[in-house]
């Protein structure tokens, strides 16, 4: 598919998709004051192009046990790419792999491949301390391409927002 150009309709689509994923197309024609057909249309080139990757609810981790939040700063010996990946991603993609399958390891929430003194960075949350200590000591240090780790345990979250900034958008 190709481009997709944001016009101010699309743009109201999202803002408003955003923060009620679950409206209706009847309610969201009546807001909009444009046809279905054309919401219908707009919103499937919205997600063909990728633009709207998907509809989720988003949750409470505390609500479900995971109490504890944890940042942790993973450096990479350097090394040869595998299957066309560095060292770093293919390190990640192991970890998220790996930690899915045993409950007694915390949830990777995001990870990515940073700058600077450090090559990856994890957003990790767990039931318990004893689950994250497991995770640093046991898990961690068995991968020879670690180098070294730094990790950051949250005390208290203050802001999280996962919706993108759609007011400074302008067409």
């Amino acid at each position: 598919m190709g481009k997709i150009t944001m016009d101010k309709l699309n743009l109201k689509i999202i803002k408003i998709l955003q923060n009620n994923a679950k409206l209706s197309l009847v309610k969201l024609s009546e807001i909009t004051k444009t046809p279905r057909t054309t919401l219908a249309y707009r919103i499937k080139e919205l997600e063909e192009n990728g633009i709207i990757k998907g509809y989720t609810i988003l949750l409470n981790p505390k609500d479900f046990g995971y109490k504890y939040t944890a940042f942790v700063l993973i450096k990479v010996k350097r090394g040869k790419l595998t299957n066309g990946k560095s060292n770093q991603v293919a390190l990640v993609e192991k970890f998220l792999e790996e930690t899915k399958k045993y409950d007694h390891m915390p949830w990777i929430e995001e990870a990515h491949i940073i700058t600077g003194e450090y090559d990856i960075l994890l957003k990790i949350r767990a039931k318990s301390w004893e689950t994250i200590t497991r995770f640093l000591i046991e898990y961690i240090t068995k991968h020879e391409e670690v180098e070294h780790t730094n990790t950051i345990l949250v005390l208290t979250t203050v802001h999280e927002n996962h919706k993108v900034p759609l007011n400074e958008v302008t067409v």
